[in-house]
């Protein structure tokens, strides 16, 4: 599994970082909700596809003073790991980007937080 900010919700330093390291694009956001938006809205301005697992896994390396793990938080990973596999097929069938739902980010969180 990836990486994932242990305490998403605690903002380490001077924010979260996504860095995309083949356009060499820098964002940062004092909260994860704020740096999903940006990176989603630069991803598909771009025709980009960011996972929410490639998201969170950039974050991790990028992010100075970031608290992370690896493996399963809570309830909300593990749905995601289930449906996570079902919607990668769905994407590649039907041209979605149902893996990077900022949607279902927040869910998982929720879930993972119960």
């Amino acid at each position: 599994m990836s990486l994932r900010p242990a305490y998403p919700e605690t903002v380490p330093g001077q924010g979260f970082v996504f860095v995309h390291a083949p356009t060499h694009s820098y964002f940062q956001a004092h909260t994860m909700s704020n740096l999903w938006n940006k990176v989603s809205a630069f991803a598909n301005a771009n025709s980009i596809v960011i996972t929410n697992d490639e998201f969170d896994d950039n974050v991790c390396r990028n992010t100075p003073n970031i608290v992370c793990t690896e493996g399963i938080r809570g309830l909300g990973d593990m749905v995601h790991v289930v449906l996570n596999q079902i919607a990668k097929i769905v994407d590649a069938v039907a041209g979605t980007n149902m893996q990077g739902c900022g949607g279902c980010r927040d869910r998982q969180n929720a879930l993972n937080n119960l």
